[in-house]
């Protein structure tokens, strides 16, 4: 009966130990991050400003656009300059603010009319800058907590029958610290195990 008493003692111990190693791990810390924030790796952040620092891209659009019709008043026909029989070379030039034409018209003959028309054409140069707006890509990251878990273990052969219980704690960083306790016929045993993740990949 002592025996039982004393073993019940050491897993009453045993069992404190692990509840402070419990406390100790998971104490209340604010939430991280905040509620209404989010948090991204550094490597997305540099990413993200990498593109917001990019110079903008530059397009330039040109549209022509056609004026009316002018017309230009009634001039008389220049004077001639024969160059043989019956061939004659009329010149003429329009020169304003809008306009600097001039024309030559070699005829046999003579030129019976002579008028001026034009459309001017004006060119609307527009410069479209586009600032590059960096996009972030949702990505759900795990964010591991304490857990504390407790189960139970039952089973043994034909000579023996033995069952006992678990508690384990696994921590934020994936470590698990546990506590176990086992009957095996009339002996009790305790064991505390230690272990941590193992990366494959």
């Amino acid at each position: 009966m002592k025996k039982v008493i004393g073993n019940g003692v050491l897993i009453l111990i045993l069992v404190a130990i692990g509840y402070m190693i419990y406390l100790t791990e998971c104490k209340r810390t604010e939430d991280c991050p905040p509620e209404g924030y989010i948090l991204v790796s550094q490597v997305d952040w540099d990413s993200v400003m990498a593109v917001a620092n990019e110079p903008p891209d530059t397009f330039v659009n040109v549209v022509v656009v056609p004026g009316d019709l002018v017309y230009l008043p009634s001039k008389p026909i220049p004077i001639p300059v024969e160059i043989g029989k019956d061939t004659n070379m009329y010149s003429d030039s329009i020169v304003n603010d809008s306009i600097n034409v001039w024309v030559d018209v070699m005829v046999e003959g003579l030129l019976l009319s002579w008028d001026w028309k034009y459309n001017p054409i004006t060119k609307k140069v527009e410069t479209i800058i586009e600032k590059k707006v960096p996009v972030p890509v949702p990505v759900e990251v795990p964010v591991y907590k304490r857990e504390l878990f407790l189960s139970g273990v039952v089973g043994g052969n034909m000579n023996a029958f033995s069952f006992g219980a678990d508690l384990d704690l696994v921590n934020k960083k994936r470590n698990i610290y546990g506590l176990q306790y086992r009957r095996v016929g009339s002996d009790n045993f305790v064991y505390f195990k230690i272990g941590t993740k193992i990366k494959l990949f």
